[in-house]
């Protein structure tokens, strides 16, 4: 299993601005992940938008043990300082 973490944006991070993002992934068979979309974010207005394209970008990354059968989930990402 493999979950490397978001990418901070800069400008956030500048910024001293935390948030979350809860993202919405199924998990196919090979252990691959598809189907990934931001379901709610958080944060300041004007950083939500850069949280929820690193965090897809990460859960795209995302890597898992193969299953017997695609599972959809949800997991709450945060960006935190």
């Amino acid at each position: 299993m493999s979950n490397p973490g978001p990418r901070y944006p800069q400008a956030a991070q500048r910024a001293g601005a935390g948030g979350s993002v809860q993202v919405e992934f199924t998990v196919n068979t090979d252990g691959s992940v598809g189907g990934v979309r931001a379901v709610s974010s958080d944060g300041p207005r004007q950083f939500q938008r850069e949280f929820e394209r690193e965090a897809l970008a990460a859960v795209k990354r995302w890597r898992f043990q193969p299953v017997s059968e695609a599972t959809t989930t949800r997991r709450t990402i945060a960006f935190q300082q």
